[in-house]
């Protein structure tokens, strides 16, 4: 019975069930999604370094390191960089999400906030004020919440 088919056969059949079963998912569950990305409201984004990608941890900083544990002001490492890059695509993508589920600005700003806490190395850092114009444009690009600079300001210390 199964001498009568051939291994090119059953490939074909495996991958477009495989396919059927793909697109199935894909229109079932991401939806939303995939409207938004296909209108041209949420850009395709790619990991470039594994390095971030287990667990989605931020660069921890080392603790056999040359200088204390906190850096005078006005003085970057590469450390701060990392934990910068890392800390830009984690507001992108909150700033994102949070406009696609249209959060109320108290919501929105409780969420930035807790996005904020969790970089305290950076809330000193001669960086901070990019990180803010950064937050500001990427606030106004997706229509979210209008943030001014101050308010962003006031989203890093603890009261929001």
């Amino acid at each position: 019975m199964f001498t009568n088919i051939s291994w090119a056969d059953y490939l074909t059949a495996v991958f477009l069930l495989l396919a059927i079963y793909y697109v199935y998912v894909g229109v079932r569950y991401y939806s939303g999604d995939l409207k938004d990305l296909l209108s041209g409201k949420r850009k395709l984004n790619f990991r470039t370094s594994p390095a971030n990608d287990p667990g989605d941890q931020p660069p921890q900083l080392s603790e056999h390191a040359d200088h204390p544990t906190g850096t005078a002001f006005g003085e970057t490492t590469d450390d701060d960089f990392a934990e910068v890059e890392y800390l830009i695509g984690r507001l992108k993508d909150v700033i994102a999400d949070a406009s696609g589920r249209q959060l109320i600005p108290q919501e929105f700003k409780h969420y930035l906030h807790l996005t904020l806490k969790e970089y305290p190395n950076l809330k000193i850092s001669p960086l901070r004020p990019s990180i803010n114009e950064l937050i500001v444009s990427e606030c106004e690009k997706y229509g979210a919440v209008t943030l001014s600079v101050e308010e962003v300001e006031v989203l890093w210390n603890d009261g929001w």
